[in-house]
């Protein structure tokens, strides 16, 4: 059984490592999906694909990627 402290550090690090970079890839996938659709660049797709690149961005510096 794990303890109550480690338990909330181990699912915030699991959110973290393993939740974040899925759904920023699945942000990023649907603003292309969009703007594969419709041709052109549009507000929808274009928030989709920077919120994707933010949480990708957030998930890199938490997994101590990033810049050195």
């Amino acid at each position: 059984m794990i303890p109550l402290l480690a338990r909330k550090y181990l699912y915030r690090y699991l959110i973290v490592a393993i939740g974040l970079p899925i759904l920023a890839r699945l942000l990023i996938f649907g603003g292309l999906a969009i703007e594969r659709r419709s041709g052109k660049p549009n507000f929808v797709s274009s928030v989709l694909k920077k919120s994707g690149a933010f949480a990708q961005r957030r998930a890199e510096k938490a997994a101590g990627k990033g810049k050195q």
